[in-house]
């Protein structure tokens, strides 16, 4: 027999709905609820400024009010007809944030398939239009990402307190803090991004040091003596593998960025067998990059240490990545060992610094095993050579990792070193001293703009105007789509093993016929290769370079054209260059002996040596080009992004200045508060910075 329907009005008190019956009544509530939000959508239709009207508004104010009390009324109502069933309204459980990044992600994808290739489905797409489509996109595709950015980071970290955070930095940042309001008051989304991005240069007040030397010159243990600590590892052995960061922490830990993209947290316990050719002979755990917190008061104030590794060490790798580390530090020490010669290896570290247009400072090491009289002859024998190999007078400091001489390290570092980050900190600071004031100089014409624009109705923009604006939106466009043309780029390189297999065989094939040798040892065939793959990205990254500095100097003549004083730099681009992965082969061909093969036809040659590579390294290689490809993917992201950034933050400015000029703008305008913004932007003055800023 079928069990029996259930009473659902058992246990009921009197007046009571049953489940079923309270949930339909919430649900109508709720329904009923939402169709008078929809009514409310209505009689606002006519404040909206959306470009895209859907109602003939034929409501008037009056009327608009006396609805608004009917729809109280109504939802009064329903409240009371909640309660008579002893319920409430649910409490909601979606915040807002994610509700605006979902509508955000779909607005996101909409815009996507406004670019060419989609387009194609409706049509073919004019040529002389897909530039200015791409354009278009990119426009569109920047403006959603700076919302998706506020709603992110903003709503949640807060730049005004961020900003309050770094007023001890000095009053610029008073005048950041007080451009950061008005900017908020006034509706300027468009400068905030520029606000963003200066505060965070305030923020990063570090200066990198890194130190540099041949095979056991005593880097790891100068820098153990110089923090009060045994966190790296040292010996008599070529010890350091790949780049050692030291920064400060209130704890000690190791963090571990592979070349595949992960990142591990390590014990500091951990890290020579991560660091340390021993234990990662060749690297060939392919560690990209270690930072370690480290405890001391030395680097409390910003200043990060850096250890790399020897140059000319029997690491297989480590002097490649020595010189790769160049363009990253602010600041280079060259330790010279007491103990040995000062030969061609230092001076041509020293002559790479200098070329790169980075200071350095020479330091010799191991100096308890000199006596002074010794001592003062090495180092003015050392200042000779400099003189004379490159024509620099450089002071030569004596130090030594030894506790009885500390003297000597503690010299260094406070009549040294930390006058240095002293002056790399001002001279930043100035740097961001100068970005602010022509900020508020474009904030000052912003507003300017906006107060008079009835009164100039467009007469005042630049002659040619909307060619302007066409220049913009084609930078915008040509640089969102230097991410995609990098990951085919990087796509392809990945892909590519037999292309680098190939190119390695014809350098073989060169150099045997040209040395007239038979044999071509492993070590050769590895730099080939490495070779080969760093030519076939510097034709990538040498493309996107060129796209990125015409932008910028496109910026800069649309800058000019309509008196603009805020302009993007050339180094900025320089900057986002740094920190790209480095490919790393984790074992080595074997050597090929072509002494059977010398009379044979070059293209039978190269082919045997192509072969000879594929079955002693191909395997490797394509796995290693894979790793490899996805992690310059993942810098690739950080690097289209900061760049978009850079040049969407300077192109949104111009482009909303042309609107504001020419009256197509809809920003509400409050002139009285306008007007006091406008004043104490022009009449600011940093000694009145407190007073300004209470008033706030």
């Amino acid at each position: 027999m079928p069990e029996p329907i259930p009473d659902l009005t058992m246990n009921r008190h009197p007046g009571e709905l049953n489940d079923p019956q309270q949930r339909h009544l919430r649900v109508t509530c709720q329904y009923i609820d939402k169709l008078l939000s929809d009514v409310e959508h209505v009689l606002h239709a006519a404040t909206s400024p959306s470009p895209f009207p859907r109602y003939v508004v034929d409501i008037t104010p009056a009327q608009t009010r006396a609805i608004e009390d009917h729809i109280r009324r109504l939802r009064s109502q329903l409240l009371r007809t909640l309660a008579w069933q002893h319920m409430r309204p649910n409490s909601p459980e979606i915040p807002a944030t994610r509700a605006v990044m979902t509508d955000l992600a779909f607005v996101d994808i909409a815009v996507e398939e406004l670019k060419p290739g989609y387009m194609r489905g409706y049509g073919a797409v004019p040529e002389d239009a897909v530039s200015e489509l791409n354009g278009v996109v990119y426009e569109l595709r920047s403006l959603v990402a700076g919302m998706e950015r506020y709603v992110r980071q903003e709503l949640g970290t807060n730049l005004e307190a961020r900003l309050r955070k770094l007023e001890e930095t000095g009053c610029d940042v008073d005048l950041l803090r007080l451009m950061e309001q008005i900017v908020t008051r006034q509706g300027l989304v468009e400068f905030r991004s520029r606000i963003d991005s200066l505060a965070s240069r305030l923020e990063d007040n570090d200066l990198e040091v890194a130190l540099f030397g041949r095979v056991s010159s005593g880097k790891s243990s100068l820098l153990n003596a110089l923090l009060g600590t045994d966190v790296l590892p040292v010996g008599i052995n070529p010890i350091t593998a790949v780049p050692t960061k030291l920064r400060y922490g209130t704890s000690l830990r190791g963090a571990v960025t592979y070349g595949d993209g992960r990142n591990e947290i390590v014990k500091v316990e951990d890290l020579p067998g991560l660091v340390t050719e021993q234990e990662n002979p060749g690297n060939l755990r392919n560690v990209v990059r270690v930072v370690v917190e480290v405890p001391s008061p030395r680097l409390r104030h910003g200043i990060v240490l850096v250890d790399t590794p020897g140059l000319g060490s029997l690491a297989r790798r480590g002097g490649a990545e020595t010189l790769a580390y160049l363009p990253t530090c602010d600041l280079a020490l060259l330790l010279i060992d007491a103990g040995a010669t000062f030969n061609d290896e230092d001076i041509g570290t020293l002559r790479l610094l200098y070329e790169a247009g980075i200071p350095a400072i020479v330091l010799l090491s191991k100096a308890d095993l000199l006596g002074e009289g010794d001592l003062h002859q090495v180092v003015g024998y050392i200042q000779k050579q400099l003189q004379h190999e490159l024509g620099l007078e450089m002071n030569v400091h004596p130090v030594s990792s030894l506790s009885s001489h500390s003297i000597l390290l503690d010299y260094f570092f406070e009549r040294e070193l930390l006058p240095r980050f002293d002056q790399a900190r001002s001279l930043r600071n100035g740097s961001v001293a100068r970005k602010i004031g022509t900020l508020r100089d474009s904030v000052i014409a912003a507003l300017e703009t906006n107060l008079d624009r009835k009164k100039r109705g467009g007469h005042n923009l630049p002659t040619d105007a909307q060619g302007l604006e066409e220049r913009l939106r084609h930078v915008t466009g040509m640089i969102g789509e230097q991410r995609t043309t990098l990951n085919y780029a990087f796509l392809k390189l990945a892909e590519s093993p037999e292309a680098v297999l190939s190119q390695v065989a014809d350098t073989a094939l060169r150099w045997m016929r040209t040395h007239s040798k038979a044999r071509v040892t492993s070590f050769q065939l590895s730099e080939w290769i490495h070779d080969a793959v760093r030519q076939d990205l510097e034709r990538s990254i040498g493309s996107v370079g060129w796209v990125s500095r015409r932008a910028i100097d496109t910026l800069l003549s649309v800058a000019q054209e309509m008196g603009r004083t805020d302009v993007p730099a050339q180094d900025d681009l320089e900057i986002l260059l740094r920190d790209m992965p480095r490919f790393e082969l984790a074992a080595l061909p074997k050597d090929i002996d072509t002494s059977h093969w010398m009379f044979l036809g070059d293209s039978l040659v190269r082919a045997k040596i192509r072969n000879s590579l594929r079955q002693s390294i191909g395997e490797l290689l394509q796995q290693e080009l894979h790793l490899y490809g996805r992690a310059l993917s993942q810098w690739n992201q950080q690097f289209a992004s900061k760049m978009e950034f850079l040049v969407n933050s300077y192109a949104d400015a111009y482009r909303v200045q042309l609107h504001r000029i020419a009256g197509t703008s809809k920003d509400a305008i409050d002139a009285p508060q306008l007007e006091d913004d406008l004043a104490r932007l022009k009449n600011w003055e940093a000694g009145e910075s407190s007073e300004v800023m209470q008033k706030l």
